[in-house]
Order: C-alpha cells, then structure tokens, then sequence
C-alpha cells in the first residue's frame, strides 16, 4: 500500500472542490449514543499492542484471527473461520451482527487484512514485533497496514453491539488473509468460492486512501477516500535459444529478444490520457493556478491544451502513472545467473506488472501484449489480470462518511481518490459491493514514511479517531 500513499502526497489536493460539487454531504445526528471514550481508547491500545506481537509476515493469520476471535466470544459474538482447506492456518474471519428491525436495508462490510510485510529489525528504534506503547504511539509492523485499522472496526462493531441502537442493516466484521501477496487465499478466495458470503450486503470499507495534515497544504486535513483502482496485468515471460560466446553474438539471443520483448510492451499504448476520472484533478488544479496556467489545467481534456502539458506530466511519475498504462519490469534473469560476462544465456526470464486506466478493455490490451510475445517466440504466462473497478461516489455510506470524517476537523475536506494500485476492494466490487477505501486517521509524513518500511506506528489519538469515525458512520447509517 506504500505506493498508493506515495502517490497521494502529490495529488492529494487536486479534488477537494470538485468533490463538494458532484456529492452533497450527509446530514448528521446532532448527537450519539454515549461511549466512554477514555475506556475505549485504553482498551484499543491494548488490543493493537496485543496484535502487533503476534508475526504474520504474509502468513500465521490464524493466530491473529484467534485473539480477535476470543475477543468477540467475550461480547457474546459468533465468528467463524472460512479458508481453502489446503492453507488452514491461512483464514478470514467473519463475524456478524444481524439487523433488529424487519424489512432491512442491505448491510455494511467492515473489511481489513491480518497478514503484514517484512521488516529488518535492525533499522527499527523499538523491537516491530514488541507492540511497544510510548510517545503517545504504539510500536510495530502493521500498526498502519493494516492491524490498526482492524482494530478501529473491531471496536466500533463492538460498540454498536454494546450501545443497543437498533440495527436497519446487518454489520459484518471481515478479516481477510494474503493480502500482501496477492490476496489468493483471502480477498480473492473468498468473492470466487464463498460469494454466498456477501449476499445482502451493499456496502465496504477498507483500506485504500488515508487522511492527511500538513503535506500537501500547510495546515490542511484532507481525508481521501478510495472509490476506484486501475487495471492491472502481471506477467511472467521466458525465452530460449542456444547459449554461445559473449565475443561472437548471434544476430537474436535471448536475452536481446527478451529485452526487446519488454521494451516493445513498455511502449504499447503509452500515450497520455486524461481520462472522465482524472479531469477534475487537472481542473481542481487549474483553481488553484494564476492565469494562463490555470486556462490550460481546466481545460485539460481538450486536444489542442492536452499537449501542452505533456511535459509537465512526463517529468512527475506519479502524473504519469494517473495518466498512462505504466508498465514496470519487475524481474529478470538468465540461465547463467552469476556466471561470466563472456557467456551469451541459453534462457531469459523476467516479469512484467501492468497497470491500465479506466477505459481500457484489459483482455484486448492482453491479446495484444500476447501478439508481441509471439513476434519474440516468447513464452508468457499471465498470473493475474484484473479490469479497471469503480465503486459510485453518489451513494449515502459515501456522503455519509464523508461527513462524519470532516465533521471532526474545521476546514478539513474529502477527496474521491482513484489509486494506481490494488487492495481487496477490487474483488469485492465484484461480487457488487460498493466498497471505499479509507484508514481514518489523520497521517503526517513520519507517519506515512512507517508503512512498509521502518518504525512504523499508530497514534493512540488517531486509533480512537478512527474508531470514532467507523462508530458515527455505523450509527448514521442505521437510522
């Protein structure tokens, strides 16, 4: 998730009026049920503390989806386990809170995932499995990405339960397994081979977009949440030939085809293109430039303006990657690995990761990739290609999210965030959930710098503003 952040330092800004022009806000209660928040943040501590101390470097997620379990059975809640029964360490967790009214109206997910990336221990200033609490922070890999968050739902599902509000939706808890690694055993397993699972429901949030103050616009809180992801291919490729010596080079060889294989893709649809998704952002951009500047950002869709602004685009990657299919070589090798440089390989492997934008028909951009392939005698193995997905930002769990986020900030706003990469919102878009992507919590840039890398940590303010935030937009959304 580090690079959807990364990408969001820059054009975090970009949406923040367009936004109030395309949706309108919620109306909130004046008031909630009442929560000791003192007691409540204390015990959220304790639970992320206790999460973060349990290792699930992309796997052991049944440890963790044991101690969560054990928490819900204390409140009198059922859960299950729901796995491939070839990974049974490797499980999602559901746990439901049924409606209490007749005649309901379609539920609301509560999505996040147990598994982490690694760490080197030796960059950290605190021990990452310690769950150290201090500084007002608790300490340890996925204090962000994303167990914080899961305890964030976890208490506002608690909570909902406890504070006996009527329920006009029926609340699901979902922890999802694997998907720092592509999401196999969890996100994915679950909309293919348990789709029984999500009928009902209507709506999820997870992860996908944060909060920010102070990066962007100095003093700014701008909470930005995810409703669309670009396309993605990923691709393993390999070719043979006939070693030889490194002296006397045959006219193709394969790593020369292989090279040439890649670049032949890297420059298949490249063009830049400002798509419906993206032409607010250059518009919002423009509102916020002196003139002509600002002509040409409002007017960026238009043929005549576009190229000139190539060269602004083409020199940022992370307008490139909003305005292009990037294509990134993620691997590549040779049968001679380490062997010496006067040796021509046998054999070249290498893979590619694909990301298209809205508007693009994945399969045809594939067959096309495929046609290249053949001009290379390259084999190709395609391990995952997933279309463009967009949830509709003109719904009422949006807006009303939306509201009760802004609700806690004078002067804050929400963006609609399209993000380059994937998380499991875009398997559960399949299944016809509406899902939207947002930690709450209000990051800074040592906060941001944590995730996937070193000292990562979660406020202890921003862990009961989170669940806060979750709690009103659970009670809003079950009147």
């Amino acid at each position: 998730m580090k690079f959807f952040i990364s990408f969001l330092l820059v054009t975090v800004f970009s949406l923040q009026c367009s936004f109030g022009q395309k949706v309108k806000y919620a109306e909130l209660k004046q008031s909630y049920p009442k929560v000791n928040w003192e007691v409540r943040r204390t015990e959220a501590v304790k639970l992320l503390s206790d999460l973060l101390k349990i290792p699930s470097v992309r796997g052991n997620e049944i440890q963790v989806a044991k101690y969560i379990q054990g928490v819900l059975a204390k409140e009198g809640i059922p859960s299950r386990f729901v796995f491939d029964p070839k990974f049974p360490t490797r499980p999602n967790l559901i746990a439901e809170l049924p409606a209490t009214v007749p005649n309901p109206e379609p539920g609301i997910i509560l999505a996040n995932h147990l598994d982490t990336v690694e760490f080197d221990a030796k960059e950290w200033k605190l021990p990452p499995l310690s769950g150290t609490v201090s500084e007002g922070r608790v300490w340890g890999r996925g204090a962000i990405d994303m167990k914080g968050m899961a305890v964030m739902e976890l208490l506002a599902f608690l909570e909902v339960k406890r504070s006996g509000i009527p329920r006009t939706r029926k609340i699901m808890y979902l922890a999802l397994a694997d998907e720092e690694s592509g999401s196999v055993l969890g996100g994915k397993y679950m909309t293919s081979k348990q789709k029984h699972v999500f009928e009902g429901y209507e709506y999820a949030i997870n992860e996908g977009g944060v909060a920010t103050r102070d990066i962007v616009i100095p003093g700014a809180t701008i909470f930005n949440i995810q409703y669309a992801e670009k396309g993605n291919i990923w691709l393993r490729a390999k070719i043979t030939g006939t070693s030889g010596h490194g002296s006397s080079p045959p006219p193709q060889y394969p790593a020369l085809s292989l090279i040439q294989f890649f670049n032949e893709v890297r420059e298949l649809e490249s063009d830049i293109r400002i798509t419906e998704e993206t032409d607010a952002f250059f518009y919002q951009l423009g509102t916020i430039s002196s003139f002509p500047k600002s002509f040409f950002l409002k007017n960026a869709r238009n043929p005549l303006i576009k190229p000139l602004l190539h060269g602004t685009i083409r020199s940022n990657r992370h307008l490139t990657a909003m305005t292009t299919n990037t294509k990134s070589i993620t691997g590549f090798r040779t049968s001679e690995g380490e062997g010496g440089e006067n040796v021509i390989a046998g054999e070249a492997s290498g893979r590619l990761d694909i990301r298209t934008l809205p508007g693009v028909d994945i399969e045809e951009f594939a067959s096309k990739v495929k046609k290249i392939a053949e001009k290379y005698k390259a084999e190709i193995t395609f391990t995952d290609i997933n279309p463009t997905d967009v949830s509709p930002i003109n719904t009422k769990f949006f807006s009303t999210l939306a509201a009760v986020s802004v609700n806690k900030f004078p002067n804050s706003t929400v963006t609609p965030f399209l993000s380059p990469g994937k998380t499991d919102n875009s398997y559960l878009r399949r299944v016809g959930i509406k899902a939207y992507g947002l930690i709450p919590a209000v990051l800074k840039t040592e906060d941001i710098d944590g995730m996937h890398g070193k000292n990562e940590n979660m406020t202890i303010d921003n862990l009961e503003l989170g669940t806060k935030i979750l709690f009103e937009t659970l009670v809003e959304m079950n009147q």
